[in-house]
């Protein structure tokens, strides 16, 4: 059983390592690496024009979860303090079709572990079914249907995210950009979530890609992990870069914060 399982772990390292270098020659990656516009480099790629539109699918801000139309929340909202839940709640009621929960959520453990006993629901015994009993009772409330997926409906086993998206337009699916490489979906900046809560996230999931689960050690300042913020306009996009700076202060050099402004004409379809 030993060797069985050391060999898993190599198979898993082994395609962890091709994964990282098919990453590192995405087109997009290297254009972050080396510090060209990226404003002009995001707007060349097929599909950018179209990959603004309303989003109606609430999924786990985890890049193994891509689905289009996709509004990427940390744990499909579990996280969410009660003022920034009372302002996700009043953005979607009514607009969600499906919200989405899955195995292995790293939101949902955070937010396991930091139960006390009696808050736990009854029948509860693990993370991933206090991740299903938030996402039914979250989509009931919206209006929403509830589907649960399966590792075996995850792309991925490992974390491959090697960015991590803010989108401040409320709008960015990224399932139309042509070569748009594998990354972590925040769109809680386009919902009105408080800027305390969106350095929580987003540091939170940028801990996920630097750690064990995700590439870990491989990045670093000459490979760095990429927050990118997709803005409406300037004065947002220096605002959210800000924030987003502040949110990952503590892992140095490790992560660079870039963006883009999204094309006016498809700002507000």
């Amino acid at each position: 059983m030993s060797n069985q399982i050391e060999n898993i772990m190599e198979n898993t390292k082994t395609q962890m390592d091709l994964d990282w270098e098919k990453a590192r020659q995405n087109e997009v990656i290297k254009c972050l690496d080396s510090n060209d516009n990226f404003q002009k480099v995001i707007e060349s790629r097929p599909g950018f024009n179209e990959s603004f539109r309303e989003l109606d699918t609430i999924d786990c801000s985890d890049g193994r979860v891509l689905s289009g139309r996709k509004i990427g929340i940390a744990g499909s909202g579990i996280l969410l303090p009660e003022e920034d839940r009372k302002v996700f709640i009043e953005q979607c009621k009514g607009k969600t079709k499906v919200l989405t929960t899955h195995d292995d959520c790293g939101a949902a453990a955070e937010k396991f572990k930091s139960l006390k006993p009696e808050e736990i629901p009854a029948g509860v015994k693990t993370a991933d079914e206090y991740g299903i009993y938030c996402g039914a009772k979250t989509a009931e409330e919206l209006g929403a249907k509830h589907e649960h997926l399966g590792r075996d409906e995850m792309a991925n086993e490992y974390h491959n995210e090697t960015a991590l998206v803010i989108d401040q337009t409320g709008k960015f699916d990224s399932t139309n950009l042509d070569g748009f490489p594998n990354h972590f979906v925040c769109t809680g900046a386009g919902l009105g979530f408080s800027a305390e809560y969106m350095k929580t996230e987003v540091k939170i999931l940028t801990g996920i890609a630097l750690g064990h689960h995700g590439f870990g050690e491989k990045f670093n300042s000459e490979t760095p992990f990429h927050i990118i913020v997709s803005a409406t306009d300037d004065t947002q996009l220096k605002v959210w870069e800000e924030i987003a700076k502040v949110a990952i202060k503590e892992f140095g050099d490790r992560v660079k914060v870039d963006g883009f402004i999204a094309p006016e004409n498809n700002q507000e379809k």
